[in-house]
């Protein structure tokens, strides 16, 4: 299918994806749009109407306008998650095995967040990004934001 702002709307890996990619500010790579829930079976299909596409642009224009604030704010919120999660390994040598990394800054942490595979925009106002996390390759981590405000933060599929 075709949108005005996506432009063409196909199936991929992960459900249906937008012909365009964003970049967001601090991030130099563009990133991968999803549209909708993601399809858990082979044989399901997702068709979005026209007016969801419209709602997921908007919900999108909304996020990229006020991008800068919204990454600022999760760059915070993670690290408060290293800090109840990871801290206790990651900064205790006799826990990990190797020297502590001394974070202990928003700022220092976020080196450890080394990019954004993919977003994805469902109804409700609700966008999700996906980040590969250096200190958890293995869940990532994942922010959900609803109505422009970070409401959660967690592994990959966690939100």
């Amino acid at each position: 299918m075709q949108h005005p702002f996506w432009g063409r709307v196909e199936e991929s890996w992960a459900g249906l994806v937008a012909e365009h990619d964003v970049v967001l500010p601090g991030f130099e790579q563009p990133v991968e749009v999803f549209l909708g829930e993601e399809l858990d079976d082979e044989d399901e299909e997702y068709a979005p109407t026209p007016a969801q596409l419209d709602a997921y642009a908007a919900t999108l224009q909304a996020f990229m306008g006020r991008a800068s604030e919204q990454l600022a704010d999760l760059k915070e919120q993670s690290f408060a998650r290293y800090q109840r999660v990871y801290a206790r390994w990651y900064e205790n040598p006799a826990q990990s095995g190797e020297p502590a990394l001394g974070l202990t800054t928003a700022a220092a942490h976020a080196g450890y967040l080394s990019g954004i595979k993919y977003l994805r925009v469902t109804d409700e106002q609700t966008l999700r990004l996906v980040l590969s996390y250096e200190l958890d390759p293995e869940h990532g981590l994942e922010a959900k934001f609803v109505a422009n405000v970070l409401v959660t933060i967690g592994g990959i599929a966690d939100t």
